[in-house]
């Protein structure tokens, strides 16, 4: 940045221009201008964590981010990039602002555009999952779902961590945790990360999260269930072919997720739960309940302890 730029830019940060912009994007004007994108640029580039001014600017631009429009200006006038290589010194700011950061890329990470930068934030957003603070673990959580859409093969080993995380606070105070169970969907639906989340361990109760009244849980754990057992019968998953990935220390089959939705309790406790979804109300809930005893069908029975002399 030249001297005069630099110049021009700390007067903006500390100018009543700064605020007055502010306030005309969070009040009144919904859609940004291309001189809207350089002041904000500018002020970003300079503006300390501490800085009075910055909330609120990273609020307005999260806002922006509804407007696809304004996400394609963001990219244009590579503000989308200022806010991504604005995240790894983030997590020393105050928490309102170390949040709204995190917020604002959760948005950005809407538009399938915005991939190829937001790649770039994954590893920063996943070590943010070990956080103290129970609303950036949410937004953190928020920004992986948007990002977890089309997993590429290569990013498999950065989406691993994540796993333990969402099984872990999948039950929040006796309630499901709707934002770890929309990752956990994002994550089954490639299947190359099947193997990876069913050597994790598992959670006591896992399968009550199918005998719930709110049917934005009930469609979402039938459709996360059903992506896991059509990896398996497509992939023929068996827990000898997922057993490297088992995380217990003594390597316990009995303790992986494979078992407790396959092991011979869970399987009986699924198709029984599974046969009477398909009668639900809800016909989305009832028709995936049918293909998940379908293709659960496909599936082998977990062998029993002992069964291997059966075969000698």
């Amino acid at each position: 940045m030249r001297l005069r730029e630099f110049f021009n830019t700390a007067v903006l940060v500390k100018s009543p221009r700064l605020r007055a912009l502010i306030d005309r994007l969070y009040h009144h004007q919904k859609l940004l201008t291309d001189f809207d994108a350089k002041q904000i640029l500018s002020a970003l580039q300079c503006m300390d964590p501490t800085a009075e001014l910055l909330l609120p600017l990273l609020t307005v631009l999260s806002n922006a981010t509804a407007y696809p429009s304004n996400q394609l200006l963001m990219r244009e006038f590579r503000l989308t990039n200022r806010v991504v290589e604005m995240l790894p010194d983030s997590k020393h700011w105050p928490r309102s602002t170390r949040v709204i950061l995190l917020q604002c890329i959760a948005n950005m990470a809407v538009s399938s555009d915005n991939m190829d930068v937001m790649k770039l934030a994954l590893n920063h957003i996943v070590s943010r999952l070990g956080s103290d603070d129970e609303m950036e673990i949410v937004v953190a959580m928020q920004a992986l779902t948007n990002l977890s859409i089309n997993i590429r093969k290569d990013q498999i080993q950065k989406f691993v961590p994540v796993i333990p995380h969402c099984l872990n606070r999948l039950w929040v105070r006796g309630e499901v945790n709707l934002n770890a169970l929309r990752l956990l969907v994002n994550l089954s639906c490639c299947p190359d990360m099947v193997p990876y989340l069913l050597g994790n361990k598992s959670v006591s109760g896992l399968l009550r999260i199918l005998d719930t009244d709110r049917e934005e849980v009930l469609i979402r754990a039938v459709t996360w269930i059903l992506c896991t057992t059509s990896a398996v019968d497509a992939l023929n998953l068996t827990y000898d072919r997922i057993s490297e990935h088992n995380l217990d220390p003594f390597h316990n089959p009995s303790h992986t997720l494979y078992y407790s939705i396959y092991g011979p309790k869970g399987r009986e406790e699924l198709e029984s739960q599974t046969k009477h979804l398909t009668n639900h109300s809800n016909k989305d809930v009832a028709s995936k309940s049918a293909r998940l005893l379908e293709t659960l069908a496909n599936v082998p029975p977990f062998p029993t302890a002992g069964s291997h002399l059966n075969r000698l």
